[in-house]
């Protein structure tokens, strides 16, 4: 299940959390949550924890592949500082990534969390369904209505918490009249209280991607499939590790694309050069197709819709480039496909090239932002609740106010158990 890319940002990412009015989230007082969650024997206690639900593990030397070695190496040679510890709040560079995994098993939290509590005798799964909407009563969250297929069921509670993600929690609140004033009513939806910022604000990482055509033997589908990772900053003006470059042992041409798409790139497994851009400017939104909570929402990224994010992008290709040319890496590599040195020369060109190629990193957040009372796009408050109802909260990546120059997994994590912290001291 994707990558297992267990990285935490940079302090600064969670200091702007608490400078746009949301008291409790900054570095230091999110750092303990960070430690908790996870057993990282290899790092200082001061930045590290040890013992917890969420083993953390690094590629050594001797287990890199050929080309991930070859990647390092590369990096190494055009300057870049050696990182050991991404985790590091300092780090920047190239290093082994840290991973929530043992061996080649990803813990999630459904391992992690959910394995250890499904005895519990407060606790029911139900699985193969899905949540429409939340039951009001007055101003007060009273449950959720379960659709499983054409069969309905009412779960009543006392406090309700959604967790449902950055596209499903917004979902929810849309089906059950919580949102923008003129947004429900187009489905039939009675509108309950005006909240514009929900479905608003989605961030992203947006990627685009070299793809390299391998020699015999250099990839295949069995390889771990990133071991590495170039944490950069962009020229100015730029943030901090606000770029990523990647290298992807292998790509699925022909389960992604089929035979039109091995025919275009020259291959059915090639070896990716993913460049991500992790401080993105660019915004977009979700909105209602339907009242059906089985219709998926129209997501709408606009990846590239600031021009300063795709200035970055295009770098991002040209380094990419860059690295795949270096002899460490031409020594796998037979050539690029569908990028020229015509193509990178012309910057309208490029510029066709991102946009044609740009694509998720599937790390939605900010679509139910946290944010002060004076805020009038923020959906909930430092606490999560939800504004305008009582006894209603929201819990996963929605309400990250900015998105972190990280991948968001080992975050979410984070905001779960800052949240726990809270809500058990709760009557």
């Amino acid at each position: 299940m994707n990558a297992t890319i267990a990285l935490r940002g940079v302090p600064a990412d969670y200091d702007e959390w608490a400078a746009l009015g949301n008291d409790g989230w900054s570095w230091a007082e999110v750092l303990p949550y960070f430690r908790r969650l996870e057993d990282d024997p290899e790092g200082p206690p001061n930045l590290h924890g040890w013992g917890g639900p969420v083993a953390i593990c690094r590629w050594r030397r001797d287990e890199l592949i050929p080309t991930q070695r070859a990647f390092f190496d590369a990096c190494r040679r055009l300057g870049f500082p050696e990182v050991s510890d991404h985790n590091d709040p300092e780090a920047t560079g190239v290093g082994p990534f840290p991973q929530n995994r043992r061996e080649r098993l990803r813990l999630s939290t459904a391992f992690a969390y959910l394995t250890a509590a499904r005895e519990r005798p407060n606790l029911v799964i139900h699985s193969r369904c899905l949540v429409d909407r939340v039951l009001l009563e007055g101003n007060r969250a009273a449950g959720v209505e379960i659709a499983d297929g054409p069969t309905r069921q009412v779960v009543r509670g006392r406090r309700i918490t959604l967790a449902a993600g950055a596209i499903g929690s917004p979902a929810i609140l849309l089906r059950s009249g919580a949102g923008p004033a003129d947004a429900p009513r187009e489905h039939g939806i009675a509108h309950v209280v005006d909240l514009p910022g929900v479905g608003a604000g989605l961030a992203d990482h947006p990627v685009t991607r070299l793809l390299l055509v391998p020699k015999p033997g250099s990839s295949d589908l069995e390889m771990p499939l990133a071991q590495i990772v170039l944490r950069y900053t962009a020229r100015p003006p730029s943030e901090f590790n606000d770029m990523q470059l990647v290298m992807f042992s292998h790509v699925d041409v022909a389960g992604i694309g089929g035979e039109e798409a091995v025919a275009k790139v020259g291959a059915p497994v090639v070896i990716g050069l993913p460049t991500a851009l992790e401080r993105p400017l660019s915004r977009g939104q979700l909105s209602l197709v339907s009242a059906d909570p089985a219709v998926p929402l129209l997501i709408e990224l606009n990846f590239a819709d600031d021009p300063e994010d795709l200035r970055r992008l295009m770098d991002g290709v040209r380094l990419a480039w860059q690295v795949a040319h270096e002899p460490e890496i031409a020594a796998h590599v037979e050539r690029v496909a569908l990028l020229t040195e015509a193509t990178l020369d012309s910057d309208e060109a490029l510029a066709g090239y991102v946009g044609a190629t740009v694509t998720t990193q599937f790390h939605p957040c900010g679509t139910l932002r946290m944010g002060p009372a004076g805020d009038p796009m923020a959906v909930v408050d430092n606490q999560c609740r939800l504004r305008g109802i009582d006894d209603l909260r929201v819990v996963d990546a929605s309400i990250m106010p900015s998105i972190p120059r990280a991948n968001i997994n080992l975050t979410t994590m984070m905001v779960a158990e800052r949240m726990a912290d809270w809500m058990s001291g709760e009557s």
